[in-house]
């Protein structure tokens, strides 16, 4: 019976039955639509049966990534949810750009040779065990990423780890290359939350806290809170990534070394356009870690862009080949449908909602972690905190809790996004790969986000009262 009920699912999946995923999506869209959602306006209905198709034709890969992007802009103006200007505008949202200028930097990183260099360094020291690569990549990235931006981590590394499956001559799909590739994102997205380095949610959901009370919290202080939860997510994380491991043999890795040696030999001595490379990414990454805040990370990219094409290290015609033009389809019609969940108060209603429920008052801190992890799955980080953060604060002063204790349990647990790229850029860069899946994605990411609900909780409850931060001043 399970083996039939496979082969039903292979076959369902080849595009002569595609018509049947498509006609789910339809019921998933009409089901929505028919729920009675108390206390919802018709506009926010209409919002949440567009989400839900767009989340079903994303996680099951029903349709190729940029053609779900097509359909999710489709169905915002036609529904009525979002005028068409206000749909397509999104395109220009300094996210997108990002994305844009950080592919575009990639190109003459693995056109010069440069990341057969640094990839070839780090196999050297690694060796050959596939383990302790994925391990050393994930930690790397994670570490990196208390010190700058998780999306500039993601920009540095990714042609590196395209270079090292490139090497071990792994086709889409393989475990071992979702395994790096994953480990680059979720080091990047847990490293993002331990300091106000790490990402824009920070600062904003600290903004808005100064704002609103004229509390603030100190540097150090947001990273002897934020990095315990931190730590023991990269410790889990890393059991994640190497249980079921699949199996690669030495050799396998041995040939990998050998295709980096003779592409170094065939590249000789570092070439000039390999300097001028690594130069301008050193600059670009300097200035992202100083500078990105105020001139912005998009902004800071396409400076780097200018660089690498005025020097002549960056060719049209090889950029052209190597970036995934889709990915800015799918990002930017993610960030549309996070706008309309957010502008049409959708979001907001869902909050409202929930926390109308009788619950003890034990259970609404609870609440109120899991309500930033689900929100940050649906919207932008960024995004999440600006909905979460007026109506926590105010449950706060109702409920006589610390300000800072709400702020970290919004800021950080928005951070946490690890199933779909509507959230983080970090998940958009390896999905635009192509050697991962969604469902991929959403199914390891699932448990790793459960883990982080329950890591976070034992960080709050646990460790934060001995660190001088509780619910209660």
């Amino acid at each position: 019976m399970l083996q039939a009920l496979k082969l039903l699912y292979r076959r369902s999946r080849t595009p002569r039955w595609r018509w049947t995923w498509l006609l789910a999506a339809a019921g998933v869209y009409a089901g929505t639509r028919m729920f009675p959602w108390p206390g919802a306006t018709p506009l926010q209905v209409r919002t949440l049966a567009v989400f839900a198709v767009a989340a079903f034709l994303w996680g099951t890969y029903t349709l190729p990534l940029a053609v779900t992007g097509l359909v999710v802009l489709f169905l915002l103006p036609i529904t009525g949810v979002m005028t068409r200007e206000a749909t397509y505008a999104y395109f220009g949202n300094h996210a997108v750009f990002f994305i844009l200028g950080a592919f575009i930097l990639t190109s003459p990183v693995m056109r010069s040779g440069l990341s057969v260099r640094v990839a070839l360094a780090v196999l050297d020291r690694i060796g050959v065990r596939p383990r302790r690569l994925v391990l050393a990549l994930f930690w790397l990235s994670g570490i990196l990423s208390f010190l700058m931006s998780e999306h500039a981590v993601v920009v540095m590394l990714f042609p590196i780890v395209l270079t090292l499956i490139h090497a071990m001559e792994l086709p889409p799909g393989h475990p071992l290359a979702g395994r790096l590739l994953l480990a680059l994102a979720w080091g990047a997205v847990i490293g993002g939350t331990a300091t106000l380095l790490g990402g824009a949610r920070a600062p904003l959901a600290l903004g808005i806290l100064e704002k609103s009370t004229g509390t603030s919290i100190g540097f150090l202080s947001w990273a002897v809170w934020a990095t315990p939860s931190a730590l023991m997510l990269l410790l889990v994380g890393s059991i994640l990534l190497i249980r079921r491991f699949p199996t690669l043999t030495r050799e396998a890795m041995k040939r990998a070394h050998s295709y980096l040696h003779r592409r170094k030999q065939e590249l000789g001595p570092p070439t000039l356009r390999e300097q001028v490379t690594g130069a301008i990414l050193l600059c670009t990454i300097f200035l992202w870690i100083t500078v990105g805040d105020r001139w912005g990370l998009d902004t800071v990219a396409f400076l780097g862009v200018l660089l690498a094409f005025l020097t002549g290290v960056a060719r049209w015609v090889e950029v052209e080949e190597d970036v995934n033009w889709g990915i800015f389809i799918l990002y930017g019609s993610a960030i549309s449908l996070s706008a309309a969940l957010e502008q049409t108060g959708t979001a907001s209603y869902l909050v409202r909602t929930l926390f109308r429920l009788p619950l003890p008052e034990a259970f609404l801190p609870i609440l109120l972690i899991g309500l930033a992890m689900v929100l940050t799955e649906m919207m932008s980080n960024a995004a999440a905190v600006a909905v979460l953060m007026p109506m926590a604060l105010a449950l706060a002063q109702h409920r006589m809790w610390d300000p800072r204790w709400v702020t970290l349990s919004v800021a950080v647990p928005a951070g946490l996004a690890f199933l779909l790229p509507v959230s983080t850029p970090a998940l958009a860069i390896i999905l635009g790969s192509g050697y991962l899946r969604p469902m991929q994605i959403l199914r390891e990411g699932l448990v790793l986000k459960l883990w982080s609900f329950v890591l976070f909780l034992v960080s709050v409850f646990l460790i934060w009262p001995h660190l001088g931060l509780e619910v209660h001043p």
